[in-house]
């Protein structure tokens, strides 16, 4: 039998591979108080969940762009620049994109009202640390998981603007305040748990703040569970005594290990060799990903070590 393509000279086609889709890192979102990392991928939204003992391996690489902005009702859209972001920056979002997204419009009091129901919250981080503020109702607890609160309680409900002014009067009675840095927050996780400490913390604060807020327009929620995320952080024993922090993705590097725990936007991973990594996933965001592979190790990660720091409770040593 006579090969006509051969006979012909002809080479026969062969079809070239489609281009892998882009897939855009988006960061860390909590989902009905489950973890996932997030992405967009030719329109789609793509999610890696980050649950406890599950295994996380990526790699990045290409520059650093911005994610997007987001809105109710329209999701997240694309950056109409492409803009790049710094590799250090822990807001994967450029200017442009920043004025638009409703999120930090509302936390940067530039929206009056926006027709939605708030929550008033005192969230508890460590001793003397506590913090008010204000989410919309249709999030349910995913703010307070992302910004990893210890523990929490929802003390009044209503329209944007009386939920503003509510959290600014018990911010300027020098109740709680409005934030805390991320540093502050890793920091005290050594000094966990402190269940006790939290309750009472979180009772007493409820009972003064709604005293201060009687003349206000809110609905008020006197008793309100009072939520102990220690335990659900996988906290009961504090941080771990010695681990690596991460301080810089370079342009281009892999991540490999067990999800050991998630708090706020920050992920504890057991890797093959030595201490856990804690990753601050904000990092991530803005970064082009994609799966490694089973014998990925991690590559591209500049760390620091972080130690419990030693308590001495002898009165005197002579």
């Amino acid at each position: 039998m006579v090969d006509n393509q051969a006979v012909s000279g002809v080479q026969p086609r062969v079809p070239a591979p489609a281009p892998a889709a882009d897939r855009l890192c988006t960061g860390l979102s909590w989902f009905e108080e489950r973890p996932a990392l997030t992405a967009v991928e030719g329109g789609d939204l793509r999610l890696k969940a980050l649950m406890p003992g599950t295994r996380l391996a990526l790699t990045w690489s290409g520059r650093r762009r911005c994610v997007g902005w987001t809105a109710p009702g329209t999701g997240r859209t694309a950056c109409a620049d492409d803009a790049g972001i710094d590799t250090a920056s822990k807001l994967a979002q450029c200017p442009a994109c920043q004025s638009r997204d409703h999120g930090l419009a509302v936390a940067r009091d530039r929206v009056t009202d926006d027709g939605r129901t708030y929550q008033l919250y005192l969230a508890w981080f460590a001793p003397g640390m506590l913090k008010v503020g204000i989410t919309a109702e249709q999030r349910g607890v995913a703010r307070l998981l992302e910004q990893g609160a210890i523990g929490y309680t929802l003390i009044a409900t209503g329209p944007l603007p009386a939920i503003r002014r509510a959290e600014l009067t018990l911010s300027s009675a020098g109740l709680a305040k409005e934030r805390y840095r991320s540093r502050a927050k890793v920091e005290a996780w050594w000094a966990l748990p402190e269940t006790d400490g939290l309750r009472s913390a979180l009772t007493e604060a409820r009972t003064r703040a709604l005293r201060i807020l009687a003349d206000h327009s809110i609905d008020p929620i006197p008793d309100g569970p009072i939520i102990d995320n220690t335990a659900f952080f996988g906290l009961a024993d504090g941080a771990p005594a010695t681990y690596h922090e991460v301080e810089a993705l370079e342009e281009s590097g892999t991540l490999a290990g067990e999800v050991r725990a998630v708090i706020g936007k920050h992920v504890f991973v057991s890797v093959a060799d030595g201490a856990p990594l804690l990753l601050d996933t904000r990092l991530l965001a803005g970064r082009t990903t994609a799966v490694a592979g089973e014998d990925a190790v991690v590559a591209g990660v500049r760390t620091a070590e972080r130690r419990r720091p030693l308590l001495y409770d002898t009165p005197t040593l002579f």
